[in-house]
């Protein structure tokens, strides 16, 4: 490993050679290499400093001179894959390997990652309504708000990634046969899951109405806000009557807006804890997705209120 020189020393080369003396002449008088001398006097003209990279580890600064290339083409194509970056690098005249772009964004604290909307959401009668909806969402009362969806569960749900050494295949075993689905609907408040419900089976109409009556209305107070997707399935007329009929209100989502429904953040972590479980009877699967429920604390609830828009508290 080479010798560490100080930061005083290194700056006192760089500043001999930027009043004109050779670098031959400045590494003898300071007594270090000739090559030390080049290196540092390159590193303090391309970052400002002459101060010495962190020893070992992985070095993001290969690609420092191309940084703000780098960021701009990210910005215009978020989803641009490293390899496209590393053959338009090259087209530039830079050389760099596939880890040193990895590197790169890892240092720049950018990491890999992608939430996919509806490109309806840009239609201009969709954008108009769901900008209204953002103008007013955070002024609701949270304790009002109820927000009900349904999602499916299935008999065959295991993990879809795992670990195996490197150039062997993993293999896990799933039922490709017999398998059930199953519905779960439940209404989120911001300290609380409510109304849970198991349906054997898809939704439709008639059972969304069932679960409104039997399950939904008894957990309902005058002046809660119901707010629910505009699937066709919700906006039977009967729905809308009982609901009103409990004293409560009820709000449709813009269309295209599930990132609008912070009940869908439940629905994703109740998928990947099911998927964990690998439950392989109906039976056993309304149980686990009944006990699952203890893990939404309150707190959690209200993170998922504040991470869709609204009033958390």
């Amino acid at each position: 490993m080479g010798r560490a020189y100080s930061l005083d020393l290194r700056e006192r080369v760089v500043a001999a050679v930027a009043a004109g003396e050779s670098c031959r002449a400045v590494a003898a008088t300071f007594k270090v290499s000739v090559a030390s001398v080049v290196k540092w006097s390159q590193r303090f003209r391309a970052t400002g400093s002459a101060a010495a990279r962190p020893m070992g580890g992985n070095r993001p600064y290969a690609l420092a001179l191309e940084r703000d290339w780098l960021l701009k083409r990210l910005a215009d194509q978020p989803d641009v894959t490293l390899r496209a970056l590393l053959a338009e690098l090259a087209e530039r005249g830079i050389k760099v390997s596939y880890y040193a772009v990895w590197h790169f964004f890892e240092h720049e604290g950018i990491s890999f990652k992608k939430s996919l909307h509806a490109s309806e959401q840009d239609r201009p009668d969709v954008a108009r309504r769901r900008a209204q909806w953002k103008k007013y969402q955070g002024r609701l009362d949270p304790s009002r708000l109820v927000f009900i969806d349904e999602t499916w569960a299935k008999t065959n749900m295991t993990r879809t990634h795992g670990r195996a050494p490197r150039g062997e295949r993993l293999v896990a075993k799933v039922p490709h046969g017999r398998w059930r689905t199953l519905t779960f609907l439940a209404a989120l408040r911001h300290d609380r899951i409510d109304a849970p419900c198991v349906i054997d089976g898809p939704i439709n109409g008639q059972s969304f109405l069932a679960y409104v009556e039997q399950v939904l209305i008894p957990t309902l107070r005058p002046g809660d806000i119901v707010i629910i997707d505009n699937l066709g399935s919700h906006k039977g007329k009967a729905v809308r009557h009982a609901i009103r009929a409990a004293g409560a209100k009820l709000f449709f989502l813009p269309p295209y807006s599930p990132d609008l429904n912070p009940i869908e953040q439940v629905f994703a972590k109740l998928k990947t804890l099911l998927r964990k479980a690998a439950e392989r009877t109906v039976e056993t699967t309304w149980k686990r997705i009944g006990a699952l429920l203890a893990c939404f604390t309150p707190q959690e609830c209200a993170n998922y209120f504040a991470n869709a828009g609204y009033a958390s508290t």
